[in-house]
């Protein structure tokens, strides 16, 4: 594998130890995948395991010494740099029911680290929607490390990224390369499959969570194959893009989608697959989307605890049907309401008079915290928005004793009021 000879100063050890270690990562991860050499990236994205992943505990512990090996010495990271929520919201520590000892370890371990990573020059905007902060031109090398933002910067901006891991992503950041492996190679961006609307479903009338149970059917089919979305509106809004990349995002694994006449490099259903044939095609109907909501819904009882929404973070689009839904209404004293977004959009939601409706009846809002982790300690029943939550809640299977409601914005405030789960489906 080619280096140049600024790669190999830093693979030797001239810029210092954590830089060097980050070199050794990334060539051997290079290697692995037959890369010929390194590509510069302009931006990273990170989520580093001590304060998102494993904050607390003995992983916490392993996670910050692993960390500290892998910075030792760096002053600088190379590129601008945004990184993942933290873990939780400690203010909301004992209302999502974790331990004093937990929140006790998470003071020694995730809000030190945060201010580390600050200190080497992360803009502390700690999204799960970094594109929102620093937007990429399409071409440009990136090194994402957040599920929905991975497909957003490939899908969207037409930029270029693998599916990095916390690891991955800071040794990019230290070095300030990657390797060009995977979809950073034009060749491996092409559609394999086609998946359209069946004759009996509306894309244009589709709510918030429709777009989510459409994104969980599809993935299903694709899997790991990439799909090409044909027959979608070509003006969807940020906030429905959002629920359509964040489901497939986690539940298929890929990298790179195509919405034709959206995506940069699919302006035809011919250019997004190379001219060449598909795979396979597949229908998403009714009966699809059906199967997606009856998945999603673990809960068989009318009792909600919990109403969290904001995974990925609520948007002023969302914010707004939030208070409309709320009115004058209270958040029922037996159910914790927690709505989680950026610190950006909250300023927005405070700005149009949103945060004061959400918090007058009760609810708490809350920002850079990551709600899919932050509730996976509490017991009951959690009623959500968000499909890409319901698995994180759930356990991902339908053992758990942990039950989820999955509907619209609409459902879930509706049953933060009542305490009961009434669905508009």
């Amino acid at each position: 594998m080619y280096l140049t000879p600024d790669q190999e100063r830093m693979l030797s050890g001239e810029e210092g130890q954590g830089c060097q270690k980050a070199m050794e990562i990334l060539k051997a991860k290079g290697e692995a995948e037959g890369a010929s050499r390194m590509v510069k990236i302009t931006y990273a994205h990170l989520m580093p395991p001590d304060t998102m992943f494993f904050p607390f505990g003995r992983q916490g512990k392993w996670a910050r010494d692993m960390i500290g090996e892998l910075t030792d010495g760096v002053t600088r990271l190379k590129v601008p740099t945004t990184m993942e929520p933290k873990f939780l919201d400690l203010a909301l520590a004992r209302d999502l029911e974790f331990p004093d000892n937990a929140v006790k370890e998470m003071e020694n371990i995730m809000l030190p680290a945060a201010a580390f990573y600050e200190s080497l020059g992360v803009i502390p905007s700690y999204t799960a929607l970094p594109f929102t902060i620093f937007p990429t031109k399409i071409g440009q090398h990136v090194s994402i490390a957040e599920s929905i933002a991975i497909l957003w910067y490939n899908s969207i901006f037409g930029s270029r990224c693998e599916r990095d891991d916390g690891v991955s992503s800071l040794a990019a950041a230290i070095t300030g390369v990657y390797p060009e492996i995977g979809v950073h190679l034009a060749e491996n961006r092409l559609g394999e499959v086609i998946i359209r609307p069946g004759k009996d479903v509306d894309p244009v009338s589709f709510t918030y969570a429709d777009w989510d149970l459409y994104s969980l059917a599809s993935s299903r089919k694709c899997k790991e194959k990439t799909p090409v979305f044909i027959g979608l509106p070509t003006d969807m809004s940020f906030t429905q893009l959002k629920h359509l990349l964040a489901v497939i995002a986690v539940e298929s694994g890929l990298a790179i989608m195509h919405i034709v006449g959206l995506t940069p490099e699919a302006p035809t259903l011919e250019a997004a697959l190379g001219s060449k044939k598909p795979v396979a095609e597949f229908e998403i109907g009714q009966r699809e989307i059906d199967e997606a909501y009856r998945i999603a819904n673990t809960a068989t009882d009318r009792s909600v605890d919990y109403v969290l929404l904001g995974c990925p973070h609520v948007t002023p689009a969302e914010m707004k049907l939030i208070a409309e839904t709320l009115d004058d209404a209270k958040v029922s004293p037996n159910v914790r309401l927690v709505v989680s977004t950026t610190g950006l959009f909250r300023q927005m939601a405070e700005d149009m008079g949103y945060a004061d409706i959400i918090e007058s009846a009760g609810g708490h809002m809350t920002q850079d915290m990551c709600i899919a982790f932050a509730g996976t300690q509490v017991s009951g029943t959690i009623a959500t928005d968000s499909i890409k939550a319901a698995f994180f809640y759930s356990g991902f299977s339908s053992k758990t004793t942990r039950r989820v409601r999955f509907g619209t914005i609409q459902d879930c405030v509706r049953a933060a009021v009542t305490g009961k789960w009434e669905a508009s489906r």
